[in-house]
């Protein structure tokens, strides 16, 4: 099997990756998977073998209950269809599902390759994330490939300390930064706002700095709709997703990046290890300094979520039944 392993120069071992940035619409699975399609076609076509699409590609974005019919099985539906496009291209394909284990909800990295097969939970839920979904805390989160080490991270996980000091110590070759992230509500403080959308476009280069080895980022465009848990109706979420779908080398310099829209970019990243800077990382769990009204908000319900989810009857009866409907008991 040719995986189009590349030598760049200089005997540097390298590797042809790519990220997607999509349009992905709630309660659309077979839309969301056409668009996907589309996209992996397109970059399995101009050699890549790493493919990153992004956070819950195929199940969309949204607080509501709703959500938990897009659940699957660790090895459900969309391993399936990935599986097809892996082994017909020799590629590696990631996103995350919503996956089901007949009792809980995860929100679940996986990598699918032509004959082999990864994936990572969410460690922790962002904020109202942990109404439709539970903690899995610190799990693997760097795969030992045929490509070489890979690590991954799932959006809103990278703004903790945690996740950072977990990937400086497993060394991967390579960083999936996997997102499914839209801007803050509109009822939110314009300082808030504005420092969000700041430190999510600063994090991959943080990333690669610390770890020096080329990093990945895969998010959506379009728009983002959701009620907000126990919140008036009025004060929903309607805002754009904040793309920035980007690759960067071990140096933290952008190669390239998506400005707008949906679409593809193809690199050839070099994955030799290089010297990274000491890492001065903050102490507690926030490694992004957002403000601190914006940590309050997301800590409170994130709280509150995970009680409601721990005493859920119907989220009992949800992950039973997408379980059992997807042929597993």
């Amino acid at each position: 099997m040719s995986l189009n392993i590349i030598l760049p120069q200089e005997g540097k071992l390298g590797l042809k990756a790519s990220a997607v940035q999509m349009v992905s619409l709630n309660n659309d699975y077979k839309g969301n998977s056409a668009r996907a399609e589309i996209h992996i076609i397109e970059a399995a076509s101009k050699g890549a073998k790493l493919i990153l699409l992004p956070e819950f590609a195929l199940a969309g974005y949204t607080f509501e209950d709703g959500i938990w019919e897009s659940a699957e099985p660790l090895k459900g539906r969309t391993y399936k269809w990935l599986k097809v496009f892996a082994s017909k291209y020799e590629t590696y394909i990631g996103t995350c599902i919503l996956e089901t284990d007949g009792r809980d909800f995860f929100d679940t990295f996986i990598l699918v390759g032509p004959d082999e097969f990864f994936f990572h939970r969410k460690i922790e839920p962002a904020s109202y994330e942990a109404f439709t979904f539970s903690a899995k805390g610190i799990n693997q989160s760097v795969f030992d490939t045929k490509l070489g080490r890979i690590g991954v991270a799932i959006c809103f996980d990278t703004t903790k300390t945690h996740t950072i000091k977990t990937l400086i110590e497993l060394n991967p070759d390579i960083l999936l930064l996997a997102y499914s992230s839209p801007e803050l509500p509109w009822f939110c403080l314009p300082k808030d706002r504005k420092a969000w959308v700041e430190e999510y476009r600063n994090t991959p280069e943080l990333y690669a700095s610390f770890l020096a080895c080329p990093v990945i980022v895969s998010n959506k465009t379009g728009e983002a709709h959701s009620r907000i848990p126990y919140l008036p109706h009025f004060l929903r979420m309607d805002e754009s997703f904040t793309e920035g779908t980007c690759m960067l080398d071990g140096t933290g310099r952008k190669l390239s990046e998506i400005q707008g829209g949906p679409g593809i970019i193809v690199e050839d990243l070099e994955m030799n290890k290089m010297p990274g800077r000491t890492p001065f990382l903050p102490k507690g769990r926030w490694l992004m300094p957002f403000t601190l009204t914006t940590r309050i908000t997301m800590d409170g319900a994130l709280l509150l979520g995970r009680l409601r989810y721990m005493l859920s009857k119907k989220r009992k009866m949800a992950a039973a039944r997408t379980y059992e409907a997807a042929g597993f008991s």
